[in-house]
């Protein structure tokens, strides 16, 4: 765990954040607008405070020091509101967060997940909700179950979008199409 000096310090500290405040594409009752706003019009980054594990409640619960997040085109979906999953607002971006463990909680066993191990997480994966959200922060709290090892050999830059591609395309392969070792699959519209 943090020491009591650095949890203090970083409730008082702000951290950055990407924030949506508004739907780019829909009206303040929630129906399609004729001409959406720009993506950079209702994305604003601003200071808040960072989240912190709550003994009591977050006992799950990871908090991860963000180096790289992904961005994907569910996220631009999502801040216009034409995603499945519509967030509360005001809202934090960012499905995909690849980072280092500052903090987790009382039940999060140390030969799953221990305090400087680098991370990848997938808030879509939580339990607890929140529809993918949450990983534009400079701090990010995420349901351990979520949370997966980055192997040394790879930089924290190379998994940050693994949710969005990797697990879009094994879903489709795997799961929807049963795909085997000597299945023939054509792929149409790739792109990296």
């Amino acid at each position: 765990m943090r020491s009591t000096a650095t949890a203090m310090s970083m409730s008082q500290n702000a951290m950055k954040a990407v924030r949506c405040h508004r739907f780019a594409a829909l009206d303040k009752n929630g129906k399609p607008v004729p001409s959406p706003s720009a993506i950079l019009d209702v994305l604003h980054l601003e200071e808040i405070q960072p989240p912190t594990l709550r003994t009591d409640v977050d006992k799950n619960k990871v908090l991860i020091s963000t180096h790289f997040a992904g961005i994907q085109y569910p996220d631009f979906l999502q801040a216009q509101g034409l995603y499945q999953i519509k967030p509360k607002l005001p809202y934090t971006p960012g499905m995909d967060v690849a980072g280092v463990v500052i903090d987790k909680g009382s039940d999060v066993p140390d030969d799953q997940i221990r305090i400087g191990d680098r991370e990848y997480a997938n808030t879509a994966l939580c339990p607890d909700g929140g529809g993918g959200t949450g990983a534009l922060a400079e701090v990010v709290a995420v349901s351990s179950s979520a949370v997966f090892p980055i192997p040394s050999g790879l930089h924290l830059s190379s998994v940050a979008n693994i949710g969005r591609n990797y697990c879009a395309a094994y879903h489709s392969l795997k799961v929807i199409g049963d795909v085997g070792p000597d299945d023939l699959v054509l792929v149409d519209g790739a792109s990296g």
